[in-house]
């Protein structure tokens, strides 16, 4: 019940931090660029026939002059198209300045009657009132009493300078509705009231973008007005006509800029006017794009935090491929949303995801450190203290309850208790140390699995010999001699029961407080009779304690030890490590292709027979090392080695190890 309580505490953490992300603006605007992302996805798609676009571009500017053109050149437009007979026509220009022929346009715009014109809706802050004041700029009054009606052109841009949303209504404290100019024109379309438009749309929506730039027909000005055009063209069409020439300032940016086209070029601009089209054939296909209610995409994202935070497990590599699976799930899930008219959250719901990842692997990470002082294991192991940790495991120091003694119990980390592979290793140790029973070597008392998978071993009061490097630097000669025959000892008990260490180094080497010996760890050990824990040609161990033909990841023998031991002994006497500042690829081939430097060169006080039984125990190849652990006692009671280590017997091509078909595995 505990352990469940601190994992739902931290998933509930990283969700209030989800909530705390989703409210920043950057994190909007990622939320955003997951639509584009989908608009492009899905590609382009074919706009509506009905609706058509007469441009002001460039060709006609250069032709019909300098904008604003006078009124007259919108008739001479009106008179064209009247013989086309258009469903509708919409100005997306602002005529809210007079002129001379204001009672002409007027009059042409009446007899047309199927014009419709654009305002423009500003917005600003009363410090007064202390309110947002919505102020509508309208056509000169004779345009507008001429028209059908007119609606705002207002594009509500993003903070990345993108148009997404459209707003087709704004209403005031006081109940006023302004309405838009794709609104304005679907009410005289439909011939519909605006009360019954206000309660058939939202007031706001994502643009179902056709496409880039150009996706609805557009034909250039001064083309119509030269009648450049076939007869028929906007017959019972809706025709928009405003600014397509980038000198008018009136283009933006949109969910396909960068986008490809089926032509081969990016996408960059689209004009006010096309964006207006799309707008009104989302209105007229109602397929526009609805943000999920705002609740929801809370509850979406609360759903998947705690959902995946519980799912996970604790095997890592599992648990990123359960990850990845749900947030492509979930990303498939929206975009079918988006194309059937619905705007499911992205970025906010993936990131929960992995939040959820994060707070099970802080989970995993608190369990084996959470104080375990107390617990009692097997109804008889009571945990005192933690001794120390590893990346594998936690190791305890505990009483047995039916002896009263101290043992110490090793736990395997939660997260690793699935893992097979370190499963295989911890049972290994513990298989190896249960065949072993040497003064030198730790006991292992019990073993078992209930809510830990644990190991007690006995326990060993002192510290291992990579603590007591650090603090002294360099061991004294006589205990280092006396270090290394106990752990010949003990390394040739382990090869009379056809067991190789595999990973000799100081830290594996525990010197209790009367100076007693004790190896430890045989995790990577190889045991005969045993299956094998890693295939041919895989290393295991630690680099610079590993023999050449260990590092090649071949099959090893004591002789392997026997070279590991003369690392560690080479380290107490000189303080430390023989190519420590190599990488381990450069470590490896030296360890190929060169002997070991003379420890004398750095300790000319060591004896040279010492120095001599450590060449040979360093040996480059297994055949010129010590061949038992008891030769290599002998020496070290002899103090110098009787047949020392021939180094004229390696010739200069042997750089590399030595093959041995009947030594692979």
């Amino acid at each position: 019940m505990r352990k469940a309580f601190i994992k739902l505490s931290i998933l509930f953490g990283f969700f209030v931090l989800l909530l705390v992300l989703s409210s920043l603006n950057f994190f909007k605007i990622w939320e955003k660029q997951t639509i584009d992302l989908r608009f492009q996805i899905r590609g382009e798609i074919k706009p509506s026939d009905n609706i058509v676009i007469i441009g002001i571009d460039d060709h006609s500017i250069e032709e019909i002059g300098n904008w604003p053109w006078k009124r007259e050149i919108h008739i001479k437009l009106l008179d064209i198209l009247k013989l086309e007979r258009p469903k509708l026509v919409v100005f997306d220009i602002l005529f809210d300045t007079s002129s001379p022929f204001d009672k002409d346009f007027a009059k042409k715009i009446n007899s047309f009657n199927k014009v419709v014109l654009s305002s423009y809706l500003a917005t600003y802050f009363d410090k007064r009132l202390k309110v947002n004041v919505l102020s509508l700029k309208e056509p000169v009054n004779t345009l507008k009493i001429s028209s059908l009606g007119n609606g705002y052109s207002n594009l509500y841009i993003d903070d990345d300078n993108k148009v997404r949303r459209v707003k087709i209504y704004e209403s005031t404290p006081s109940g006023v509705k302004y309405y838009s100019l794709p609104l304005v024109a679907y009410k005289f379309i439909k011939n519909e009231s605006f009360s019954k438009l206000t309660l058939s749309f939202p007031s706001d929506f994502y643009i179902n973008y056709r496409g880039g730039e150009g996706s609805f027909k557009i034909y250039s000005y001064v083309d119509i007005l030269r009648k450049n055009f076939p007869m028929n063209t906007f017959r019972d069409k809706i025709v928009l006509v405003g600014a397509i020439s980038p000198v008018l300032k009136d283009i933006f940016l949109h969910p396909f800029s960068g986008y490809n086209s089926k032509l081969g070029f990016p996408y960059s601009y689209m004009p006010g006017v096309e964006i207006h089209a799309n707008v009104l054939d989302n209105l007229l296909m109602r397929d526009f794009l609805v943000p999920i209610f705002v609740p929801f995409g809370v509850i979406i994202n609360f759903i998947l935090v705690f959902f995946t935070g519980i799912l996970l497990g604790k095997r890592i590599f599992l648990n990123i491929f359960i990850v990845i699976l749900i947030i492509f799930t979930y990303f498939m899930i929206s975009y079918r949303s988006f194309i059937d008219g619905i705007v499911l959250p992205v970025v906010a719901p993936s990131l929960g995801v992995v939040f959820a990842f994060l707070g099970n692997l802080i989970y995993l990470n608190l369990i084996p450190k959470e104080k375990l002082e107390g617990a009692v294991i097997k109804g008889r192991y009571k945990i005192i203290k933690k001794l120390g940790a590893g990346g594998m495991a936690t190791v305890y120091l505990a009483i047995d309850k039916n002896t009263n003694k101290e043992v110490a119990i090793k736990i395997l980390h939660p997260q690793y208790t699935e893992d097979k592979e370190v499963l295989e290793r911890f049972y290994r140790e513990i298989e190896t140390c249960k065949i072993l029973n040497h003064p030198y070597i730790v006991k292992v008392l019990d073993h078992g699995k209930e809510e830990y998978v644990y190991m007690v071993m006995e326990y060993v009061k002192g510290k291992d010999l990579k603590k007591i490097l650090e603090e002294k630097k360099v061991i004294p000669l006589s205990m280092a001699i006396q270090i290394v025959k106990k752990v010949a000892e003990a390394l040739a008990y382990a090869s009379s029961k056809n067991i190789v260490h595999r990973d000799i180094k100081p830290q594996n080497i525990m010197i209790t407080d009367d100076g007693k010996v004790k190896i430890m760890d045989f995790g990577i050990a190889r045991v005969g009779g045993l299956s094998t824990l890693t295939q041919t040609g895989v290393f295991m161990g630690t680099p610079q304690y590993a023999s050449p033909e260990q590092l090649e990841g071949r099959k090893v023998d004591i002789r392997s030890d026997i070279f590991s031991l003369g690392i560690v002994f080479y380290e107490m006497l000189t303080g430390v490590l023989p190519y420590s500042q190599e990488t381990t690829i450069s470590l490896i081939l030296k360890r190929y292709q060169e002997d070991l430097p003379d420890v004398r060169t750095l300790n000319p006080n060591i004896p040279e027979g010492i120095a001599k039984i450590i060449e040979k125990m360093t040996a480059r190849f297994p055949e010129f090392r010590y061949q038992t652990p008891e030769e290599l006692i002998e020496d070290l009671e002899r103090g110098y080695p009787l047949h020392p280590f021939e180094k004229k017997n390696i010739t200069s091509t042997d750089t590399v190890i030595k093959r041995d078909k009947d030594n692979l595995d």
